[in-house]
């Protein structure tokens, strides 16, 4: 019987795949860029939902969110559904979680056998407004895409300092040795907004932006976005100072991932070392960040700043320099690190991506991605629409389309990596088939009336966890507290 690997995913929140140096990004990524020249590279990878919890839900399950039903942040797995961990835990593994999975409820494993570290956001259906308003101060504006440009600049934030104590956890944990092969998954929060990055990132890059001329795309609109009224509601109308500091501090941000992900790395090497195991380290993200394309900030459209996240894998059983262009999902992570351990994962919707890398047979297929949008209620405080919308990604083909609400887009990929030109019109043959497709994936109605009854289930959970005091004890217990008030105040400079 072969020896089984160590295994440790690093998992970072809201960073997207334009952003690293070796794919043309403004952000310094020596380790992200080493890690892609001594791996194989998956350059190529959409997340399934471009929201943080249904997105890490199908990471986990490898299933749509569509399947699992959860299409919004105040949602969880239902115990009966397994993730991959379950598989590794039942090989044999210790399955380790250090940090960020926006676990909901009194669950917070789905397959993980420790939990270290907690989460930064609520762990509980009901949402603990009093205290993350005193713990996170005028921060707390900074979290979601419509205040996101109202909290920028050089300092400390929140995030900043939940990110430390994830690391010093996760280096701590890899100080010590342990009896089962381990599969770990570090997770941290950066570089999601709010965009406030330690001073000297900061002002390197925002020295560094102020140089360059704007990408194309930048802040600028199109039909496609002018006709959707989700999508236009996306737009933030930055002017170009407010532009040119969410870029900065995205960037500072970025780095400073690259950089807690580089040291992870050393720290779990040196652990396989002295323990005398193989290895397998990778990195990914849930969903990336507009952060000013196409005037959006944040995630939640199928925009590829928005939807393709960094995947990356290095290894003794993964050939090095090896970059890899086919379209692969989120979903197809875990059956990959299955496959990697000597075990399968029976993946609804994922597939184990190891043939793939081992330049064995691999049969072509869509890769999709789903969302539940909604209005800003800042802005639309009456209106409480929500559509169903879906992407389909056929070889260099991006399809997207919104139930009941705005055209129909297509796009080419490799021709038009900006996605100037909307092509449905001009393709319809292709337009067509692909909505086939991305109607087969889900019934929008049955969407639609599944997220009703979830919403009407949270509802109902949050009111047994006050009614049951469950509520404060489970906060407690597995949500982080420890941000200091010197990161609760509005940066000082910008």
């Amino acid at each position: 019987m072969r020896e089984k690997p160590d295994i440790l995913l690093f998992m970072s929140d809201q960073h997207s795949a334009c952003q690293m140096s070796h794919a043309g990004g403004i952000a310094d990524t020596p380790n992200m860029d080493e890690l892609a020249r001594s791996g194989v590279n998956f350059t190529d990878t959409y997340t399934s939902c471009p929201i943080c919890v249904p997105a890490r839900m199908s990471f986990l399950s490898g299933t749509l969110p569509s399947k699992t039903g959860i299409l919004t942040n105040n949602d969880t797995l239902p115990d009966t559904i397994p993730t991959f961990l379950h598989t590794l835990c039942s090989e044999g593994y210790e399955t380790v979680l250090i940090g960020r999975m926006h676990f909901i409820g009194e669950n917070q494993y789905h397959g993980f056998t420790r939990h270290l570290a907690g989460d930064m956001t609520p762990t509980t259906w009901t949402r603990p407004v009093e205290r993350i308003a005193q713990e996170r101060g005028v921060m707390r504006m900074g979290y979601a895409y419509m205040g996101a440009l109202n909290v920028m600049g050089a300092g400390e934030s929140p995030v900043l300092h939940y990110d430390d104590h994830v690391i010093r956890t996760a280096l701590e944990y890899l100080s010590e040795p342990h009896d089962k092969p381990q599969f770990i998954l570090v997770g941290t929060f950066g570089p999601h907004f709010p965009y406030v990055a330690p001073p000297e990132l900061y002002w390197k890059y925002k020295a560094k932006i102020q140089k360059l001329e704007p990408p194309e795309q930048f802040n600028e609109s199109k039909p496609y976005i002018e006709n959707n009224i989700f999508l236009k509601d996306r737009q933030m109308g930055a002017d170009e100072e407010e532009a040119l500091q969410a870029r900065a501090a995205y960037c500072a941000l970025v780095e400073r991932t690259d950089s807690q992900m580089g040291e992870v790395k050393k720290a779990f090497k040196d652990y396989t070392e002295q323990m005398g195991h193989s290895y397998i380290f990778g990195y990914t993200s849930d969903h990336g960040d507009m952060n000013g394309m196409l005037g959006m900030y944040g995630k939640e459209t199928f925009f590829d700043p928005s939807v393709r996240i960094p995947f990356m894998l290095e290894g003794e059983e993964i050939p090095t320099g090896k970059c890899i262009g086919r379209p692969v999902s989120i979903m197809d992570i875990g059956a990959t690190l299955c496959g990697f351990a000597g075990t399968t994962f029976e993946a609804p919707d994922g597939v184990s991506l190891v043939p793939l890398i081992r330049n064995e047979p691999f049969e072509n297929r869509l890769v999709y991605s789903q969302i539940w949008e909604h209005l800003n209620f800042i802005k639309y405080p009456d209106d409480s629409r929500n559509t169903y919308g879906v992407m389909v990604i056929k070889d260099n083909y991006k399809f997207i389309t919104y139930d009941g609400c705005g055209t129909d887009m297509l796009f080419d990929r490799k021709a038009d990596p900006y996605e100037r030109e909307n092509l449905a019109e001009k393709m319809p043959e292709l337009a067509n088939e692909l909505k086939a497709e991305a109607l087969a994936c889900a019934d929008p109605c049955e969407v639609a009336k599944i997220q009703a009854v979830k919403k009407r289930n949270a509802a109902l959970f949050s009111k047994c966890e006050q009614a049951s005091g469950r509520m404060e004890a489970l906060d407690n217990k597995y949500r982080w507290h420890g941000n200091p008030p010197s990161a609760r105040e509005m940066p000082a400079a910008k």
